[in-house]
């Protein structure tokens, strides 16, 4: 073989070579592409899933809320209703206890007017004095009976406004109860009269008569109990045994 075959066979090795080198590299080039292209689509999916579950979570702790407020909704109106009969029954007790006043009066006019005409009618027949001494006695006693009667309805009455008022309270306790998860702030403290404001209200699930927990950070401080609430405010008490001064940035939750 010539010098120029030589070196022509030569070349032709070298550029074998480097072609195969070279497809070699592209094919690892691809194999990466391709485990790179499913380590893509294994985190899509896995980010899918993680936002399916974090939608399915939302719509579940919405659906609680909406529980929560319309359990609200149905135990404030059962309160109104409460207030109501409380009211109207204060209304009869007020009208039972000025009619049994009224029939005590009137029994006292007639046992007067009995002593009074017995004392005119000493000059009287025994039958004239006993039939007067009769009809004032016969008054005497149906007042006297609806005297009884009425102290009756007014014993009903003053149960009546004792029940209520107690499921009335009971009625309160329930508004009391708040949906966890509660998160705030204190805005304002006023020592003087042992209260805070808080930054988060009836929007939030706060109502009146619910505990609140106070932190600074770690640490526990004390409790506050609402005693009125807006839409995105609240006053609460600070209730006793606090551990530390409630300062204006101390966290809140339930």
């Amino acid at each position: 073989m010539s010098q120029l075959g030589k070196i022509l066979l030569y070349v032709a090795l070298v550029g074998a070579l480097v072609a195969v080198l070279a497809g070699f590299g592209i094919i690892q080039k691809r194999a990466s592409d391709a485990a790179a292209l499913r380590q893509i689509e294994a985190d899509a999916a896995a980010s899918k899933q993680a936002t399916a579950k974090a939608n399915q979570a939302t719509a579940a702790a919405q659906d609680q809320t909406k529980q929560v407020q319309s359990q609200l909704t149905d135990v404030q109106s059962k309160v109104n209703d409460l207030t109501s009969q409380l009211t109207a029954a204060k209304s009869k007790q007020t009208e039972l206890q000025t009619a049994v006043q009224t029939s005590a009066d009137t029994a006292k006019k007639a046992q007067d007017e009995l002593a009074r005409i017995t004392g005119l009618l000493k000059g009287a027949s025994p039958d004239e004095v006993m039939a007067n001494v009769d009809k004032l006695n016969a008054q005497v006693a149906a007042d006297n009976a609806e005297q009884k009667i009425l102290q009756d309805q007014l014993q009903a009455a003053n149960k009546k406004v004792t029940d209520l008022m107690d499921s009335l309270n009971r009625a309160g306790q329930k508004v009391a109860a708040m949906p966890p998860g509660i998160s705030g702030k204190v805005t304002f403290v006023n020592t003087t009269w042992n209260f805070v404001v808080l930054n988060v209200g009836l929007s939030n699930g706060v109502v009146p008569n619910g505990e609140l927990i106070v932190y600074r950070g770690r640490n526990f401080l004390g409790k506050v109990k609402v005693t009125s609430a807006e839409d995105n405010t609240a006053v609460a008490d600070i209730l006793p045994g606090a551990k530390a001064d409630i300062q204006v940035g101390d966290d809140v939750l339930n």
